[in-house]
């Protein structure tokens, strides 16, 4: 026999079978009452016996002192089943044989009765790879089978067995072992091949074989090999973090601290660990705390240690509810991502920035988040006995219109009218309602978010949109804004007292912040006038009737 230790630890007794007592003694009591079915359907996650208990079933049928629920385990028949020689036991892998010839050439063959054993039994491995056509051949015999048969059918995905089929089995749901029964497996095995092996090294490989006893063996084979098992090198092998690592990473994500978090990211990066499997911790750490906050006693359900239960509890009150659950979708579409051969570290550094800086995210639930911070820091600005939200501005007043300069003198030249810049423009329009937040908006995000604020102008005032659509924002200086226009004209019209207060309530609207707005042709400002029209005698006529008409326009189209 092969040296694997999953080959030469394979259960030989039902009560060798790990963590399925649901199933084993149930059919050690259909065996001892004589009450035998003919088919039997064996479903559940792979490695956790299948294949191995309708060994132990065949052999149960077919000992010499049976049949029995406990198998003699040296008796001939019992023997040429586990060597895999008995002509009587015959596996079929239906990966490769389960084809409508493959069920034929069995239906024609089941008919014969057995060469030594009591009963003929067949094992069929990956039953859901029967074809169609194969299962409608094999209806028949699996209804009405000969007194000398049994079917057992084994499968990881029942959901594709025939249903005509699954409703003349008995079936029975294998399920993942529990971690905790794992690892005491795993010392019994240590004691009797005799080497040594840390109960944290042990634990590790249980929790990275989900519950799959063959895939934990192999594990430990492969780490058994020096004749010590110990948790840094099983840590290495895995590729997964320690648990101090994990639970600091995962204070970083609860406190919003991006720095902490991605330095111990880098950390598990230079150790060569393995940033896949890092992910996955993350998300059975944060299932966990998740399971914590909602269950008065997880114990059932978070598959841990006391001591491990103890830190998670206390952890678990440092996140609050809606954080948890963004923080989980958040790695489980890194993890999506990744399998889509997304860039393993860059693919987990975006979603912590995202889970730690809810500005830096566009979901709706980043949305949530920002909106709850601006409102706290506006609760915190507000002085004593004021409201707790801004009053809407009002209205600017029009300004009274002035008259004319008046030549007393016929040899003084005409004066020309005062000027103003559009950043006194933009100083008469009414207060904002509370001064501009420092720190909660910056030009990145201005011109990331410029769509939304187009989108409340363009509500407002239509006209003014599709000026604003020209201009781009430039700079931001304190609280003033300061807008580049391709043309002069624009630059004229976004600045007006008006338009600067429609833009500022926009951006008041979409940031949460209360902006100046100051309007520049390249690099230099530009004046506003006080008067509407041009009354510079001076100024190029072609530019004078562009003024008018452009303002015609507006005005038209507000109407």
């Amino acid at each position: 026999m092969s040296n694997a230790l999953y080959r030469r630890w394979r259960p030989r007794t039902f009560t060798d079978v790990v963590g399925q007592e649901h199933v084993t003694e149930t059919l050690r009591a259909s065996i001892r009452e004589g009450r035998i079915s003919h088919a039997y359907l064996f479903s559940g996650p792979r490695g956790t016996g299948k294949t191995s208990t309708a060994r132990i079933l065949a052999k149960a049928l077919n000992c010499a002192s049976g049949p029995t629920p406990d198998p003699c385990d040296t008796c001939e028949s019992c023997i040429a089943i586990n060597g895999g020689i008995s002509l009587d036991v015959i596996e079929i892998d239906a990966a490769s044989h389960g084809g409508v010839d493959d069920v034929r050439v069995l239906r024609e063959n089941a008919v014969l009765a057995p060469a030594l054993a009591r009963k003929k039994v067949y094992i069929v491995d990956e039953a859901h790879m029967v074809s169609t056509a194969g299962w409608n051949a094999f209806l028949k015999t699996v209804e009405e089978p000969p007194d000398h048969i049994a079917f057992v059918f084994a499968t990881t995905e029942p959901n594709k067995v025939l249903p005509t089929i699954v409703s003349r089995c008995q079936r029975f749901e294998f399920r993942r072992v529990s971690t905790a029964a794992i690892a005491d497996h795993l010392g019994k095995i240590c004691a009797e091949e005799g080497f040594t092996a840390d109960a944290a090294a042990l634990d590790l490989i249980a929790r990275h074989s989900e519950g799959g006893v063959r895939d934990a063996l192999s594990l430990l084979d492969q780490l058994g090999a020096g004749g010590s098992v110990t948790a840094d090198v099983t840590r290495r092998l895995l590729g997964g973090a320690p648990t101090d690592i994990l639970f600091d990473f995962t204070d970083a994500l609860a406190a919003r601290d991006t720095g902490s978090a991605l330095r111990a990211l880098a950390g598990i990066v230079d150790e060569g660990g393995d940033i896949r499997q890092f992910v996955r911790q993350v998300l059975e750490h944060l299932r966990a705390l998740f399971v914590i906050q909602r269950v008065d006693d997880p114990t059932d359900l978070v598959d841990v240690t006391e001591e491990t239960l103890a830190r998670l509890t206390a952890q678990a009150d440092r996140f609050r509810g809606e954080a948890l659950v963004h923080a989980l979708r958040l790695f489980a579409d890194a993890q999506a991502e990744m399998r889509q051969q997304a860039p393993p570290r860059l693919t987990t550094e975006v979603a912590v920035v995202r889970a730690t800086v809810p500005e830096a995210d566009t979901t709706a639930e980043a949305a949530l988040a920002r909106i709850e911070r601006l409102e706290r820091l506006l609760d915190v600005g507000a002085t004593p006995g004021a409201p707790a939200r801004p009053e809407p501005p009002r209205e600017a007043e029009a300004p009274a219109p002035r008259a004319k300069p008046s030549r007393k003198d016929e040899g003084e030249p005409p004066k020309k009218p005062a000027k103003r810049s559009a950043t006194e423009a933009a100083a008469a329009a009414p207060p904002a309602p509370r001064p501009a937040a420092v720190g909660l908006v910056d030009l990145d995000k201005i011109k990331r978010d410029w769509s939304l604020v187009l989108e409340e102008v363009r509500k407002v005032r239509k006209s003014l949109h599709a000026l604003l659509a020209e201009g781009r924002p430039r700079s931001l200086d304190s609280d003033e804004l300061q807008l580049e226009c391709r043309y002069e004209f624009h630059a004229r019209q976004l600045g007006e007292a008006r338009n600067a207060a429609v833009i500022a309530e926009a951006l008041r609207s979409v940031f949460g912040v209360s902006l100046r707005i100051r309007t520049t042709l390249g690099d230099a400002p530009v004046e506003q006038p006080v008067e509407d029209e041009v009354s510079d005698e001076s100024a190029d006529p072609i530019d004078v009737l562009s003024s008018r008409l452009g303002a015609e326009v507006i005005e038209e189209t507000e109407d």
